[in-house]
């Protein structure tokens, strides 16, 4: 009952994006927007230099990258690169919202790396394109397999070159290891350019996620058929009216913040005695910082068939348009050979289990997880 409830609720979401967007003008290109100031703003006053960069990958989108320089006097030769990318949902801030002393962006700046904050197509920061409207359908029209192919490709060779560096060490988070499976099995060249991959939360193989999203997918492909008709479109943008309940529901010794907490693990995984309720309005903020539909259902259908991590599954007729093949092939992980380092959490619903199999199909890989580094019930989610 549950599951039919939250179909229908996101179909009918899906029907008001599509009338909504009939209503929105199509944007021109501003380098500045309102959310890259914020980011800004937050990581000066903190006391650290920023730079913000725009690159535009190869099928057009316009990615927002942070930079906080090395403020050292580390010559070229010398100089530690960095690309953190966020996880489905989040962006940029999700590396600096705790502040310093706490948050990852600042710890390895304060340790003399180059950190560059990575945003992928479709979030808060990075919705901008050459010739597509946000409003278009066209526009949504990706999961985190084009993040993988062109997003990623995009933004590191454009920080080896605005560097001088011929490597840089990644750290990615859910979703941001799984872009990197993907390009690195898909474009193996690009092994060479990383120094050493540190993977948080890794996720590939779905089949085992429980939680919200497991009831989800069981309608994963009545939401393909559902998209012939109305196109993809944005899902959990992070609007001015959720911004509102949000601070209203989950702003500090308000009796309803544990219920923001408890929607969070619903999806994640629970983390007793490990919330930051302290932070989690500021999160809540600039969260969730939307995507693409698409994304959603190109992990439900992981969930739909265990055991295996392979591009969007279009179906049948339309897979032998787009592979040749009446289903989607399997990502080559045995090509990736870039150094690996798996960081799980054992209660994390969305990533311990696949963790196994990442590590039989990863040349160079070394697993770490909470017995190795803090408790048994910390989720990374």
């Amino acid at each position: 009952m549950i599951a039919h409830w939250c179909f229908v609720s996101l179909l009918c979401y899906g029907f008001v994006v599509q009338i909504n967007g009939l209503f929105r003008t199509r944007g021109i290109f501003s380098p500045r927007t309102e959310s890259n100031l914020l980011v800004e703003n937050k990581v000066k006053q903190n006391g650290y230099p920023f730079e913000l960069h725009h690159v535009t990958t190869d099928d057009g989108y316009i990615l927002a990258v942070h930079r906080i320089p090395n403020r050292s006097n580390t010559t070229i030769e010398n100089n530690r690169v960095v690309l953190i990318m966020h996880g489905l949902l989040g962006c940029s801030m999700d590396w600096l919202i705790t502040g310093p002393n706490r948050s990852l962006a600042y710890l390895l700046a304060d340790d003399g790396y180059d950190v560059w904050l990575g945003n992928s197509r479709g979030t808060t920061n990075s919705k901008n394109h050459t010739n597509l409207s946000i409003s278009s359908a066209k526009f949504w029209d990706f999961s985190w397999h084009e993040m993988g192919i062109y997003d990623l490709p995009a933004m590191i060779d454009y920080i080896l070159y605005q560097t001088g560096q011929k490597q840089l060490f990644y750290v990615g988070f859910s979703q941001g290891t799984t872009q990197f499976w993907v390009l690195t099995s898909l474009r193996p060249e690009y092994n060479k350019k990383i120094k050493l991959m540190s993977a948080l939360a890794p996720v590939a193989y779905t089949g085992h996620i429980g939680g919200l999203l497991r009831p989800l997918s069981y309608f994963a492909n009545y939401f393909k058929g559902f998209y012939k008709y109305t196109g993809y479109f944005e899902m959990l943008a992070n609007t001015e009216l959720e911004k509102f309940v949000t601070h209203i529901l989950c702003q500090k010794d308000v009796f309803t913040q544990p219920l923001c907490q408890l929607l969070v693990s619903m999806i994640g995984g629970f983390s007793i005695g490990e919330t930051d309720y302290a932070h989690l309005e500021d999160y809540l903020q600039f969260a969730p910082a939307g995507c693409s539909f698409k994304q959603l259902v190109h992990y439900a259908l992981g969930i739909q068939n265990p055991g295996h991590f392979r591009p969007y599954d279009y179906g049948t007729l339309p897979n032998l348009k787009f592979y040749k093949r009446f289903v989607p092939p399997e990502y080559p992980m045995e090509k990736i050979t870039a150094p690996v380092i798996l960081y799980n959490g054992l209660n994390d619903i969305l990533a311990a289990p696949n963790v196994i199999k990442c590590i039989t199909n990863l040349p160079l890989c070394i697993q770490m997880n909470e017995r190795k580094i803090l408790c048994c019930l910390f989720n990374l989610a």
